[in-house]
């Protein structure tokens, strides 16, 4: 595993983050540091990257990445990067919606399960 990314959700909405240098919407992730677990890489990033906690809930190994699905935190600080709450994906996505699709799906099905919360999914 070389990499993380978490799928927030506060209600219906889930977090995203513009990234400048790839000129597009993503979830925020990133890279494992020396030592580090998927679980920490996963917290720092998120904090460095908007400002707010992550809770997280589930995860799923993905290839070289760890999934992760969970909540929205209490903001912190300013993060590097610009965010949104959103409820579908926007035009401007840094890689191919395809590889957003499956995994919000799994991460609000995820959620609101671990939540207790019966209510339809999208």
């Amino acid at each position: 595993m070389i990499g993380v990314y978490g799928i927030a959700f506060q209600g219906d909405r889930f977090l995203m983050v513009y990234n400048p240098k790839r000129k597009g919407w993503e979830m925020p992730g990133g890279k494992l540091e020396e030592m580090e677990t998927p679980l920490e890489a996963m917290q720092r990033e998120f904090l460095e990257e908007c400002g707010c906690e992550f809770q997280p809930l589930d995860c799923m190994p993905l290839g070289a990445v760890v999934v992760f699905a969970g909540t929205l935190g209490e903001k912190k600080e300013e993060g590097e990067m610009k965010y949104e709450l959103m409820e579908s994906l926007p035009d401007n996505l840094a890689f191919l919606e395809c590889e957003y699709l499956e995994q919000i799906a799994w991460a609000r099905k995820a959620v609101f399960s671990k939540l207790g919360m019966s209510r339809t999914l999208k």
